[in-house]
């Protein structure tokens, strides 16, 4: 049971219905996305709590292990939001509320709070439906990138796949060795590291989730994997993408290949996260012409 303001629990696997009957009142913010919590708390030191029927959790960024509060919901969101600042200055914190979606900041009292879009952090928001088609002159390159691919490679399929599926598991290991070997070579910017450890804890509770896995194979070998979930009011969410790219187009007819699978299964939007304010990363999202995004903000008390 997810305990109330100021106390916290450790996120653990049995909070996932809790935790998902606040989020799903919301749009499909990433950040407080269960499995994204789950995969991403890789130091096994996010926490949990309720305050004004919110949801309410404290980060640990990966990077500077820096704690952080943030929060999910449209409760009483200013007494929400200062009590969540004096706890955080009071454990010698950030003086900043991170990560906060734009529903949860709609109510606050803009002459009391200093609110800071975070750009890096928007969540991409694209059209199953265009992405599927890939009609017209803004997807020419993408058009045109996979069907080059399926005529280089006609022997390349499609296929869904489970999880449980031990075989499956080990060529996504080795399509994230791949691809992080192309990043490392082409002097591209990446969180390898972090990533491959949260798709490792994905994987180790992979029948606690319901996701889907989509592949592309090459002669029995894997040079893609998509690891998604469908959540409610039609949307999707990509968890994690990787392909071997030394096979040209191998992303753009992945891509396509899914965005039909979840057009079939009544898909309407697609949450691809954020970019992290990784140049290339904000070049390939936006190429793919975003409808939307999920905004996510900084909070601090005016001064």
């Amino acid at each position: 049971m997810i305990p109330t303001f100021p106390n916290f629990k450790k996120l653990e696997l049995t909070d996932k219905e809790e935790v998902e009957k606040i989020t799903s009142k919301f749009p499909p913010y990433s950040d407080f996305n269960f499995v994204s919590m789950w995969s991403w708390n890789i130091k096994g030191e996010m926490q949990i709590s309720q305050l004004n029927n919110n949801l309410i959790v404290r980060f640990t960024d990966y990077l500077t292990g820096e704690p952080f509060y943030s929060f999910l919901g449209d409760n009483k969101v200013n007494e929400t939001a200062e009590k969540l600042l004096e706890l955080s200055k009071k454990e010698g914190f950030s003086d900043q509320l991170k990560l906060v979606p734009e529903d949860s900041i709609k109510g606050l009292d803009k002459k009391k709070f200093h609110i800071l879009e975070s750009r890096d952090h928007f969540d991409y928001i694209f059209s199953v439906s265009e992405l599927a088609d890939l009609r017209g002159v803004k997807f020419k390159e993408k058009r045109h990138s996979a069907t080059k691919f399926l005529r280089e490679y006609p022997d390349a399929s499609f296929e869904i796949r489970e999880l449980n599926d031990q075989t499956v598991c080990e060529h996504i290991v080795s399509v994230f060795h791949r691809w992080g070997d192309k990043k490392k070579s082409d002097k591209k910017t990446s969180d390898a590291k972090h990533e491959e450890m949260a798709i490792s804890r994905l994987l180790q509770t992979k029948n606690n989730h319901k996701l889907i896995i989509s592949c592309v194979f090459l002669h029995d070998v894997m040079i893609g994997f998509g690891i998604d979930e469908i959540l409610p009011l039609h949307y999707a969410i990509s968890h994690f993408l990787k392909t071997d790219n030394t096979h040209k187009g191998v992303s753009d007819f992945l891509n396509r290949k899914l965005s039909q699978y979840l057009l079939a299964h009544d898909i309407k939007f697609w949450n691809w996260e954020q970019d992290l304010g990784i140049e290339h990363l904000r070049r390939s999202k936006m190429s793919h012409h975003p409808v939307n995004f999920f905004k996510k903000y900084k909070v601090s008390i005016n001064i």
